[in-house]
């Protein structure tokens, strides 16, 4: 009895930081992957994975996975209604499995991609208020089989999890273009500013490249307006593909579209921008061919009263310079 009462109070003790978490941050990966330690350590599990549905082929990926060899699920897609996971998802309904291998539901190619040998699961969909985004699972109970505390153990965190992918996805749209899915302008300007405060605080550079598409209005008068938002769609995703991971992409305005770069000195911002001229020239858009002009600004990390509109300013002088002087090219003009 004393057991079972001590197991509840480290379930609602949980509970209760994961709701202070997501109280406390819009860091969705932190709360995924919290959610999935603390499913895999309360239900005794060896492993533990949340998988989210892709919105835009309905395919289900890893997002997180905890166990043996886990960083190879990465490389899997399921279908909708492939494998257990993917009928929990088609169906909405919780299930444990005690025996997987002989569900025909059970999907082999996960253990075979990462030598995990699964024997009993239980599986819950992560529903926010519009739909289910994905599921929770929890492979393998170290001791006996999985029971039903255990799904609702795992639902409840799954609640936790829908709150915090509610939560982002209403962010992510106060702060973002709804054409490209960039960020737009000022979120960027509240972005460079903190990253210009940084630059300051630790003496390091900071670079800015601001880009605007050539000649794109004769794309639109010779194509049409609804093309021409496919080309800055295309062109977004182009952007987002070849940047690093701590660079910060945005939207400034019609055609035109800034990238943050921490860290970066005015050589490698240089590099930055021609790989990125380069990448553009030799791709099509709908079939449309495009270059791109940009502009660089600088900051050393050095002057204290430097102004994050001085920076977008230079950024903007260089750009002109850029379309001035032919375009297709990456100029630096301060």
């Amino acid at each position: 009895m004393a057991n079972a009462q001590d197991k509840r109070l480290r379930q609602l003790q949980t509970l209760i930081e994961m709701t202070a978490l997501i109280n406390s941050t819009l860091d969705t990966r932190e709360i995924r992957r919290r959610a999935i330690e603390a499913a895999t350590r309360l239900l005794d599990a060896e492993a533990g994975s949340l998988l989210l549905i892709d919105q835009k082929t309905g395919d289900l990926f890893f997002e997180v996975a905890i166990g043996t060899k886990s960083a190879k699920l990465k490389e899997i897609r399921l279908k909708m209604g492939q494998g257990i996971s993917g009928w929990v998802a088609e169906h909405g309904e919780p299930v444990i499995i005690h025996d997987v291998t002989s569900d025909p539901r059970f999907f082999k190619g996960a253990d075979k991609k990462t030598k995990f040998a699964s024997k009993n699961m239980v599986c819950v969909p992560v529903r926010t208020r519009k739909k289910i985004v994905g599921v929770l699972e929890a492979v393998n109970k170290k001791s006996g089989k999985f029971k039903p505390d255990d799904m609702e153990v795992l639902s409840a965190l799954a609640n936790q999890v829908a709150v915090a992918i509610e939560n982002a996805r209403l962010y992510e749209e106060a702060i973002t273009d709804s054409l490209t899915g960039l960020y737009h302008h000022k979120y960027f300007e509240l972005r460079l500013r903190e990253e210009l405060e940084k630059a300051k605080r630790y003496k390091h550079p900071v670079s800015l490249l601001m880009l605007d598409i050539d000649h794109f209005k004769k794309v639109n008068d010779k194509y049409g307006h609804l093309l021409g938002d496919r080309v800055l769609e295309g062109l977004a995703l182009a952007l987002r593909k070849s940047i690093r991971l701590g660079d910060i992409i945005s939207r400034y305005g019609g055609e035109e579209f800034t990238i943050i770069l921490p860290h970066t000195n005015k050589k490698n911002a240089q590099n930055a921008g021609e790989r990125l001229r380069v990448t553009i020239e030799k791709m099509k858009f709908d079939g449309i061919r495009i270059t791109i002009s940009i502009g660089i600004g600088y900051f050393d990390g050095k002057k204290m009263d430097f102004d994050y509109k001085e920076l977008i300013s230079y950024a903007d002088r260089s750009l002109y310079y850029a379309k001035q002087h032919g375009r297709n090219r990456v100029e630096f003009v301060m």
